[in-house]
C-alpha cells in the first residue's frame, strides 16, 4: 500500500517535472499553440474518453474477478464444512476418518497452501488430502438407506467442494496479461504528455491540472493493481473462511471427545 503511494506520488512529480521541461521547449511555439486549441481540445477529450474507457472496463473487470474468487474460497470453505457434518451419518471408522481428513485439509490450506497462492502456486499436500476425502466417500459401501442417502449427499458436497477448489486455483492464472498493462501504462502516458501542448498563461494552473491528471491516472492503476491478484498484495482475500471452520472442526471434536459421543455403527 505504502509503495503503491508512493510510486503514485513520484510518477505526479515526474509528470510536473516534465511539464516544466515540455513548456522550456514549447515555449517558442506558445502562440502558434495556444491558436490551435480549438483543434486540440476535442482530440484530448476523445483521447482522454477513450482511455478512461479502457482503464475503466479493466478496473471493473478486477474488481468483479476479486469477488468472484473471495464467493468461491467461501463456497469451498462451506463445502468442506457439508462433508465435515455429513460424516455423522457413517460408521464410526469411517466418520473418525473423514472428520480427520476435513481437518487436516482446512489446516493444510491456512497454514502451508494460502502462502504459497501469492506465489500463484498451489500445495500438493493438499490435493493429496483432497484426493483421499474422494476416496473415502466413493469406496464407502452403504448397508443402510440412511448411509446411502448420507453417501449421495457427501458426494454432491464433494462435487461442490471440488469446483470450488479448481475454480480458486485457476484465479491464479486469471490476471490481466503483460500486453494489457504495457497498453494502460502507454495510454496513460499518452494522456499525460497531451496536456503539455496547452498553452496555459497560468503555468500554476497548468501544473495543477497536469498534476489532478497523472494523480487520477495512477490512482486508477493503483486500484486495478491491487485487485488483480486476489491472493495477493494489500487488498486480497484472506483464509477467514476456512480459519472459522477450522475453528469450529477443532471445537465440535472436542466436545465429542469430552461428553463420549459414540456414533453409528451400521
Amino acid at each position: 500500500m505504502v509503495q503503491g503511494l508512493l510510486i503514485t506520488l513520484g510518477v505526479v512529480i515526474i509528470s510536473v517535472l516534465g511539464l516544466l521541461v515540455a513548456r522550456r521547449w514549447l515555449d517558442k511555439y506558445h502562440p502558434e499553440l495556444k491558436g490551435q486549441h480549438d483543434i486540440t481540445d476535442p482530440y484530448s477529450q476523445f483521447v482522454a474518453m477513450l482511455f478512461a474507457v479502457l482503464l475503466g472496463f479493466m478496473v471493473a473487470d478486477s474488481m468483479q474477478r476479486f469477488g468472484e474468487a473471495r464467493e468461491t474460497v467461501q463456497q469451498e470453505a462451506s463445502s468442506l464444512a457439508n462433508v465435515f457434518r455429513l460424516a455423522e451419518g457413517l460408521p464410526k471408522a469411517n466418520h473418525d476418518r473423514l472428520r480427520d481428513l476435513c481437518y487436516k485439509y482446512a489446516y493444510e490450506v491456512v497454514n502451508d497452501e494460502w502462502a504459497m497462492l501469492a506465489l500463484h502456486k498451489d500445495s500438493p499436500k493438499a490435493w493429496v488430502i483432497y484426493r483421499q476425502l474422494w476416496n473415502v466417500c466413493t469406496t464407502y459401501e452403504p448397508t443402510t438407506q440412511r448411509q446411502s442417502n448420507t453417501q449421495t449427499a457427501l458426494l454432491d458436497a464433494m462435487e461442490s467442494l471440488g469446483n470450488s477448489r479448481r475454480m480458486r486455483i485457476e484465479a491464479l492464472h486469471a490476471g490481466l496479461p503483460k500486453v494489457l498493462w504495457a497498453v494502460l501504462f502507454l495510454g496513460g502516458a499518452a494522456t499525460i504528455l497531451f496536456t503539455y501542448f496547452f498553452a496555459a498563461e497560468n503555468l500554476r494552473i497548468q501544473i495543477i491540472m497536469v498534476s489532478m491528471v497523472s494523480l487520477v491516472i495512477c490512482l486508477n492503476l493503483f486500484l486495478l493493481a491491487s485487485y488483480d491478484d486476489p491472493f495477493n498484495g494489500d487488498v486480497r482475500v484472506t483464509p477467514s473462511a476456512f480459519e472459522t471452520q477450522l475453528n469450529l472442526f477443532k471445537l465440535e471434536q472436542d466436545l465429542e471427545a469430552k461428553a463420549g459421543i459414540v456414533t453409528p455403527t451400521n
